[in-house]
């Protein structure tokens, strides 16, 4: 036993799990926020659907990962409690700042003000958990850590959209942004950082600093399989991005559903499908693992579940009915969210105890460029474009440029499921 996971009690363990969990809860309940009031802002705010896209997509993915590479430099070298609860304080500051938004260059100021907050999350977390949890059931705490994002997503769209149908949504990123401050004052007066595998060298100075992100950026692409991994990574994200960003537009324009009633009607559907695919996924990984005795036994997962998620895509973009719809939203965002803890667990468990922030924020980066901000501007873009002719079906059909997605990435996955050697669990590149 390393004297990481010596220094942290089982209880506080689980106790730090779960509060990172209701960090994540936040952390994407936040980001989801924009995405429930779309229409309302759009008309308040005379903006097009390209402008919301890069407001809710490019421009604030592209700083979040900007912010994140040097973040998870400091995560992998720092105190990784002290990092994340500035985090959770900055982008709840920046959610009720956007509450004070009056056009779009206030908006996307916010907007990268959110995603330089969220930039701490995730690496700060892929750094902690293998401090406290031990390497056999790592895929099962990260599916558990991973389905908070569903919870998120569930919760965030109920909310913004009962809370912006009864008080504007200016008030409800207000309310949702207080509660990630009461967060952070929970989490700087409880949680205990915990020793680390690797401690970092104290006498690194800033020129060895980035030298250092240079090198571990060399050592983390040099990965067996790591660059095919991250590209499919990411496009398997595209659909998912772009269901947060777009799925309650659509749902509004082309089925009617009002504002007060998109977030019932979206949220359980793709949280619900995504919890539980997540959960699996994490379960089926590690008996993958159990079973190959190799770590890359678990990419066999993604690559059967995301081709089953392509025509399920088609559905719920053309079904004639909003049941069908959303039945098949939430079999797609269970089957698309089968790649998460596979690919993530895979990358983590590879890289060397003094990269894994580095080697998460380099994966967060490829969903984030790739299906974050990629996916949803190629919607928005082809909306505008198809918007004279078709009016508000034109979400519909920019939609439909999402179908082969999964298709893609699994070509990516299986060229790095064939590249990736069969390294016995626990093995990892030297940090």
């Amino acid at each position: 036993m390393t004297a990481g996971r010596r220094s942290i009690s089982p209880p506080l363990a689980a106790w730090t799990l779960f509060l990172l969990f209701l960090a994540n809860v936040l952390n994407v309940g936040d980001r989801m926020l924009l995405g429930v009031v779309t229409e309302p802002v759009r008309h308040d705010l005379a903006l097009s659907d390209t402008q919301m896209a890069l407001a809710n997509g490019l421009l604030f993915v592209l700083f979040n990962l900007i912010a994140g590479l040097f973040i998870a430099r400091l995560v992998d070298r720092g105190h990784r409690v002290r990092i994340l609860t500035i985090g959770i304080a900055l982008w709840s500051i920046a959610t009720v700042a956007t509450s004070l938004a009056r056009n779009f260059p206030e908006l996307a100021a916010a907007r990268l003000a959110v995603g330089a907050g969220e930039a701490t999350a995730f690496p700060a977390v892929m750094s902690l958990i293998p401090d406290l949890f031990r390497p056999q059931v790592r895929g099962t705490v990260i599916g558990v850590f991973q389905s908070s994002s569903f919870i998120g997503i569930v919760g965030g769209t109920i909310l913004a959209g009962v809370v912006a149908a009864a008080l504007g949504w200016r008030p409800m990123f207000i309310v949702c942004g207080l509660a990630g401050v009461v967060l952070a004052v929970i989490v700087v007066l409880t949680v205990r950082e915990p020793a680390r595998e690797e401690p970092p060298d104290p006498t690194e100075d800033a020129g060895r600093w980035l030298a250092g992100l240079a090198a571990g950026l060399r050592r983390v692409m040099t990965i067996p399989g790591f660059v095919p991994l991250a590209l499919g990574f990411g496009i398997s994200a595209m659909m998912g991005a772009v269901l947060g960003a777009w799925g309650p537009a659509f749902l509004q324009r082309s089925h009617g559903v009002p504002l007060r009633e998109v977030g019932i009607v979206i949220g359980p559907a793709v949280g619900i499908g995504g919890l539980v695919g997540t959960l699996v996924s994490g379960a089926i990984a590690d008996w993958l693992v159990r079973k190959h005795g190799s770590m890359s036994a678990m990419l066999r997962l993604p690559l059967v579940a995301l081709p089953l998620a392509a025509p399920l895509m088609a559905g719920f973009i053309f079904a004639p009915t909003l049941l069908a719809t959303m039945i098949c939203a939430a079999g797609m965002n269970f089957l698309l969210s089968c790649a998460f803890v596979p690919c993530i667990n895979y990358a983590v468990g590879r890289a060397g105890a003094g990269d894994r922030a580095l080697v998460s924020t380099v994966m967060l980066a490829a969903s984030g460029l790739i299906g974050g901000a990629l996916g949803p501007f190629i919607v928005g873009a082809l909306s505008d474009s198809l918007a004279p002719q078709l009016g508000a079906e034109g979400l519909r059909y920019a939609l439909s440029a999402m179908i082969g997605s999964p298709l893609l990435a699994s070509v990516f996955l299986f060229a790095a499921f064939r590249r990736a050697p069969g390294a016995p669990v626990g093995q990892a590149q030297p940090a």
